[in-house]
């Protein structure tokens, strides 16, 4: 499900190109809205699935008389039929023009142009992609069944084909299938446009339409609209509104600890844990999902299955949980990020899978959910160490005492990540680095829990996964690492962008090194835990008196720059020392 790290790069890639308009053509970018209900999901016999909704309150006193509809024009006929007896149903005809604005809010994102503004949550893998609107012209124009296995269902939740100027050449074998696009809603420009996808059909679109064109100022905090534009069960931006979002924290956890002893047995307080609380409460936490929380409880060191209520009691834990809440957030918003992980690649075609955005994303912005092995730096290491947190004799929460052994000194250290299943109570898992046991009344804890290092999300292949460019229609056009390459010197191809020109065509062995990299992090994972075991052997020797109080050399990774020999110590120096 697109989070913070997802809506807030949407925004950003929608206010780029209002600005390059801008600064080419001097006048503000205009856009019109477009709705296709040919594509909205259709719920079924026992529950309606509802797509899209109309806001009726006073506030937003849109009149049918503003926009006349076109006697000459009328509605593709599956739209109409879609609509009919529907509220927006008002809204297939050409729709007026107006500035393009945009503003992303946790997990929910508006776009407005002219009277109308939608309110889009893009459900599971839905997105936002950014095409020339001659493409997107050529495309509406040529729609197909949907991919449901239920005929008559396929016939009502049609899919668009997306030309073949869009597609990639040589990429993704699909059995000589065209390529579809299950496109919900546009904003249409003169030169480009603004698509909303979700080949899943659970994108939700709520319609808000006022008598006057809508502006920028609409969609700031000190609006008057700003309270009635977003919805009731998500809460303040913790980027943008933090001072809100504190508050808001803040009496939630108010709430927690003045609840009785009765209503708060320990096994509700067991229930609530920190991840879940992320996850579920958007009227708090709006915009952390199970990528970013995961990610967040990682840097501050707890266990995702700590009850919220103890975080609650300890005053020093929840201000830095509080503080942490905005600082991880804000990092998404930030230049370094954007360049790495939002830039657009310098090719023909919008769709063309993101190399570079996807290997940043997963190096630098992913940490321990769903991946293998994480670096961890000096800093935080120790800090960890220093809780007994990579010691799986300890209980967290009891006094520790550590020693010198337990510390690095160099720069960096890799840490396997490992995910914990609680069995027949969850299938949702938890990803952490650390080994220490939780108090029994914690959740993942006791000996139902299955506990194994976490597969990456790098080893998914042509599946979707996490980041900016794993969404299912880049998926659709990345190429083939399998294949046998040809020789020679691989052609390039002149976009008009500004940049180095690409090659047309990857090279297949680094195609290949990015396909292995999840099975690399695995065993380096492997490795990592192997030697992590190595020292707590050696240290509960040395506790028990069975071992040399001596420790062996701590590894030390060389710079670059240096020469000469080196005292590093290897593996098999350590089990030496151990058996001697």
């Amino acid at each position: 499900m697109p989070e913070l790290d997802i809506l807030h790069g949407f925004e950003h890639l929608a206010v780029n190109l209002k600005k390059k308009w801008s600064e080419d053509h001097w006048v503000p970018l205009s856009a019109r809205l477009v709705l296709f209900p040919r594509v909205f999901a259709t719920g079924t016999k026992q529950k309606d699935y509802i797509t899209c909704s109309v806001d009726t309150r006073e506030c937003f006193d849109y009149r049918e008389e503003l926009e006349p509809a076109d006697c000459g024009v009328s509605p593709n006929p599956f739209d109409a039929a879609k609509a009919r007896g529907k509220p927006y149903a008002k809204y297939l005809k050409p729709l007026s023009q107006g500035e393009l604005v945009v503003k992303a809010r946790g997990k929910e994102i508006i776009f407005a142009a002219g009277y109308h503004a939608v309110r889009v949550h893009f459900g599971l893998e839905g997105t936002m992609v950014i095409m020339p609107t001659q493409a997107f012209n050529k495309m509406i124009q040529n729609d197909c069944p949907g991919s449901n296995k239920d005929p008559r269902k396929a016939a009502q939740m049609r899919s668009f084909i997306v030309p073949d100027e869009l597609t990639v050449k040589g990429a993704r074998n699909t059995d000589g299938r065209k390529q579809t696009m299950a496109v919900f809603a546009a904003l249409v420009g003169q030169e480009d446009t603004l698509v909303m996808v979700d080949h899943n059909r659970l994108l939700r679109i709520h319609i808000m339409s006022l008598a006057r064109p809508w502006d920028e100022q609409d969609l700031t905090p000190e609006s008057e609209l700003w309270k009635h534009i977003w919805s009731d069960n998500h809460g303040p931006d913790w980027i943008y509104e933090r001072a809100s979002a504190e508050a808001t924290l803040d009496a939630w956890r108010t709430g927690i600890l003045n609840a009785s002893e009765e209503a708060m047995t320990p096994a509700a307080k067991a229930s609530s844990t920190l991840l879940d609380a992320l996850c579920s409460r958007q009227d708090i936490f709006n915009g952390y999902g199970q990528h970013t929380s995961h990610d967040l409880l990682h840097t501050l060191g707890l266990w995702p299955g700590m009850p919220a209520s103890e975080l609650c009691a300890d005053e020093e834990m929840f201000i830095r949980f509080k503080s942490s809440l905005h600082t991880y957030a804000a990092q998404y918003t930030s230049t370094t990020y954007r360049r790495r992980c939002l830039s657009l690649p310098n090719r023909l075609s919008p769709l063309e899978y993101n190399y570079k955005s996807d290997d940043n994303y997963h190096k630098l912005y992913l940490k321990v959910f769903r991946k293998s092995v994480v670096r961890m730096t000096r800093e935080e290491y120790n800090g960890f160490a220093k809780a007994g947190l990579f010691d799986s004799s300890h209980v967290i929460g009891e006094p520790y005492q550590f020693s010198e052994q337990d510390l690095i000194d160099v720069a960096y250290r890799e840490v396997p990540v490992y995910q914990y299943v609680q069995s027949n109570k969850t299938k949702e898992p938890i990803y952490t680095v650390i080994v220490a046991k939780p108090p029994l009344h914690w959740k993942y804890s006791g000996d139902d829990v299955q506990k194994m290092i976490a597969p990456d999300a790098r080893s998914a292949g042509f599946s979707t996964t996490i980041g900016p460019a794993s969404f299912h229609m880049y998926k659709n056009n990345q190429y083939c690492w399998d294949v046998k390459a040809k020789p020679g010197r691989k052609a390039k191809i002149h976009t008009g962008k500004a940049g180095r020109p690409p090659r047309a065509v990857p090279l297949v062995n680094t195609l290949r090194q990015r396909a292995s990299r999840g099975q690399s992090a695995a065993a380096r994972a492997k490795d990592a835990q192997a030697v992590m075991e190595e020292d707590q052997d050696l240290k509960n020797m040395t506790e028990t008196g069975m071992g040399d109080s001596r420790r062996p050399f701590k590894r030390r990774r060389i710079s670059k720059l240096s020469v000469g020999a080196t005292d590093r110590i290897t593996r098999s120096d350590v089990l030496r020392h151990l058996q001697a």
